[in-house]
C-alpha cells in the first residue's frame, strides 16, 4: 500500500511538472543551476539578457557581472551589485508566471519583484528579456 501511494506521489509531482511547462519552450529542469550573465553577447540597444553556465567557460574580467542561482524547490540567489566591490549573494525566490508560463518573476527577500520574459531556456543559455 505505501509503494502505491510513493507511486502515486511521484505521478502527481511529474504531472505537475509536465502542466507547469506543457505548451511552451521552457525546458524548465535547466534552470536549476548557476547562471551567469555574458555581456558579450549581448547585442547593443537591446533589452535582452543572455546568460551562460557559470561552469560553460571562463567569462572576460568585469567589475560586476549579473548571476542567479535556481533550486528546484523555488528557491533562488542573486548577485548583489555593491558600491564597495564587496558583491555577494542574497535570497530570493522565483516562480514562473503567466498563463503560458513563460514569465520568470524573482522576488527578493524584501519583497520587491523583476519578472522577465524567457526567450530560450536550455542546457547552456538563458535569454531573458525585462518586463516591465
Amino acid at each position: 500500500m505505501r509503494g502505491n501511494r510513493a507511486v502515486a506521489g511521484s505521478l502527481a509531482i511529474l504531472g505537475l511538472c509536465s502542466y507547469l511547462f506543457a505548451g511552451t519552450q521552457v525546458a524548465g529542469a535547466h534552470l536549476f543551476q548557476h547562471w551567469v550573465r555574458s555581456y558579450e553577447e549581448e547585442q547593443p540597444g537591446q533589452t535582452l539578457q543572455i546568460f551562460r553556465p557559470a561552469s560553460s567557460k571562463a567569462f572576460p574580467p568585469s567589475r560586476f557581472r549579473m548571476a542567479y542561482k535556481f533550486a528546484r524547490n523555488g528557491s533562488c540567489e542573486w548577485y548583489v551589485l555593491s558600491p564597495d566591490d564587496a558583491h555577494h549573494f542574497d535570497a530570493c525566490t522565483w516562480s514562473f508566471a503567466g498563463a503560458d508560463k513563460t514569465r520568470l518573476q524573482i522576488t527578493q527577500a524584501g519583497g520587491a519583484a523583476t519578472t522577465f520574459k524567457v526567450v530560450e531556456l536550455s542546457g547552456d543559455v538563458l535569454r531573458l528579456e525585462p518586463v516591465e
